[in-house]
């Protein structure tokens, strides 16, 4: 969000492969695993990149592949409210619904029925590829759940004996590892199994440069080569201030990330390297936003960390989970430090035990704690308003801590409900609509905008209900729903013709319906608002290529051009180019044009279809 090419705490997002490097050894064994056996399992320590692994390195090429379904990841976890009723099974449901792309499920569905579809037409050679990401919460089921998760267990078993494309990919914690080998016996086939490490230093060196290479902003090799080994090295002081120093072998990803995020902030700080102040910050932020969603001052948050969490030798400390309380602190502040990365959990002798995520952590605690609590702070408020929540949301959104954001947004949705404000409440649940879908969660993503949607249309608020109308269809949209985007888009215009985003979604989904004369009419209405030029500029120029009316496409695809795009919305213009300059004549400029929409998006199919175009003899084109 603030232009860094580095993704600090949080996992990495499918359109962020680009920017993921130092994988690509694992990535390879990963896909060729998931291709080659029946179950496979990538298990790894908690925060090591299991999930950005899948994400950025293993799907992007497997999406391309032929004869190849890769379904969408999913997880276990269940939402805060049943999306299934009972007798159906809560866990089959949310799998199924992640697996559909964000489309609903029939409730009641099992997964060989709702896979055998999606396994139609698919080839001796082919393959059905399915992913469940921290697949452990299924075995850290309250009681009440046990009897789904056995479901969920048996249900993929019998999809696999009954699909033989299926191929499953199960993303694990060490911790939990015996839970899954244990598994091998329902499935009743062997399990291949994939350990994921941490990244060592030619690896952390490519992590580091590979973003930023060929820009303005590359890292000297004598800098990457300082922060590795600070990366490297964890400082410990016992009370009686005897100190020791520990260089490991292996740079963990998540502190690789924080440190370049805080280093690409803040440039100055590149001088000094201090690894210690720049984890220190994103501990700061942690126990903020921890302290805020749980109600709790930072005070006692900050010490009960320290106390709790660091020996008197220094190490990490561990502390058992309760049923209500850790160490004398509700189980949502330990839960909620665990989701931000500054502690984590491990399951031992069947029960939950928290410790700091990383050695790094004990220094950055220490150093913190002590500039905090040298400086008195104003006393805090008795009760966060519902306000401070949705403005803790929109500033975690802002710098790129969507699962922070996310739970932020839906606390202040639930305190606004609470005080009947119902139209913060709308917003709040539009707001968390947004993170979901960019952090690709189509399902929640859809919930969260139909909620928002209902609230806006109980004000009668036609503007915002439009606005919620034309999020929801983008969600449709990505699901592969062209016609329910379609018609919501359409209500959405109904209710207001000003709204350039709603004209440019309807647009877009009449052109994937195939009626690209409507598409041109409504880019061209949207063109009237002044509003998102650049857009519907690039989408009418490329209507108007599929109408042949090649003059007039290039006259909007260069304007378009002139306009900040995302970077695939500028490659799709050039790939747009290239096949008008093909069809008028002009190869050479239309090589150009092909090559700079290669170099931004290579992997996209739009633009391999384009320059297929591009290779065939002219169709002898149209102009204006």
């Amino acid at each position: 969000m603030n232009g860094s090419p580095y993704v600090g705490p949080r996992p990495f997002l499918r359109s962020e492969a680009r920017l993921f490097f130092g994988r690509e050894a694992e990535a390879r064994s990963v896909q060729f695993d998931w291709l080659a056996d029946r179950v496979t399992v990538l298990h790894g320590s908690a925060a090591v990149g299991k999930t950005s692994l899948l994400n950025a390195g293993v799907l992007p090429p497997m999406e391309q592949e032929l004869q190849v379904v890769a379904l969408p990841p999913s997880r276990v976890s269940l939402p805060a409210r049943p999306l299934a009723a009972p007798p159906h099974n809560g866990y089959v449901y949310t799998v199924l619904s992640d697996w559909a792309g964000g489309m609903l499920p029939r409730p009641g569905s099992t997964v060989s029925e709702f896979l055998a579809d999606r396994a139609d037409g698919l080839g001796p050679a082919g393959r059905l590829l399915g992913a469940i990401d921290q697949f452990e919460e299924v075995f850290a089921a309250f009681p009440t759940r046990l009897a789904e998760r056995t479901g969920l267990l048996s249900q993929l078993a019998d999809a696999l004996r009954a699909i033989p494309a299926l191929n499953l990919l199960l993303l694990v914690r060490d911790d939990h590892l015996a839970s899954v080998t244990a598994c091998e016996s329902l499935f009743r086939m062997p399990f291949t199994y994939r350990r994921l490490d941490a990244l060592d230093e030619p690896a952390a060196t490519e992590a580091i440069q590979g973003p930023t290479r060929g820009t303005s902003h590359e890292w000297a090799p004598d800098t990457v080569r300082e922060i590795i080994g600070r990366l490297r090295a964890s400082t410990y002081t016992d009370l009686l201030g005897n100190t020791a120093t520990i260089t490991t072998p292996l740079v963990e990803p998540l502190h690789l990330q924080i440190v370049c995020s805080e280093l690409w902030d803040d440039p100055d700080q590149a001088t000094t390297l201090d690894v210690r102040h720049a984890i220190a910050r994103f501990y700061e932020r942690a126990v903020r936003a921890a302290a805020l969603e749980t109600g709790l001052s930072e005070d006692s948050v900050r010490r009960w960390i320290e106390s709790a969490f660091i020996t008197e030798y220094g190490t990490r400390g561990t502390k058992l989970r309760g049923l209500a309380s850790t160490a004398d602190m509700p189980n949502a502040l330990a839960d909620a430090l665990a989701e931000r990365h500054v502690l984590t959990a491990r399951s031992r002798l069947r029960s939950t035990w928290y410790q700091l995520s990383q050695d790094l952590m004990i220094d950055a605690v220490r150093q913190s704690n002590a500039a905090w609590f040298a400086v008195p702070h104003p006393a805090e408020p008795d009760e966060i308003r519902p306000a401070d929540f949705a403005d803790a949301a929109e500033s975690a959104f802002g710098a790129g801590d969507f699962p922070g954001a996310r739970r932020l947004a839906s606390v202040a949705a639930s305190r606004f409900a609470a005080d009947g404000d119902t139209r913060r409440q709308a917003q709040a649940m539009a707001l968390h609509g947004e993170i979901a879908l960019i952090e690709g969660d189509l399902r929640t993503a859809g919930e969260s905008f139909r909620e928002a949607l209902n609230g806006f249309e109980s004000l009668a608020d036609q503007v915002s209900t439009a606005k919620s109308m034309s999020a929801l269809a983008s969600v449709l949209a990505s699901s592969g729903d062209h016609q329910a985007a379609a018609d919501l888009y359409r209500q959405a215009v109904e209710r207001n013709r000003a709204d350039a985003e709603a004209l440019i979604g309807y647009a877009q989904a009449l052109w994937n319906l195939g009626s690209p004369a409507d598409a041109e009419a409504f880019f061209t209405q949207a063109l009237t608002t002044g509003r998102s030029t650049a857009r519907a500029l690039a989408g009418r120029g490329q209507v108007r290529v599929d109408l042949r009316l090649y003059d007039r496409a290039l006259l909007d695809l260069d304007q378009a051009l002139g306009h900040p795009l995302e970077s695939e919305d500028e490659a799709d213009v050039h790939s747009a180019r290239a096949v008008a300059l093909t069809e008028l004549g002009h190869p050479d400029e239309a090589r150009t044009a092909i090559e700079q929409a290669q170099r931004l998006a290579p992997d996209s199919p739009r633009v391999r279809e384009r320059a297929a175009r591009t290779r065939r003899p002219r169709a002898g084109g149209g102009s204006a």
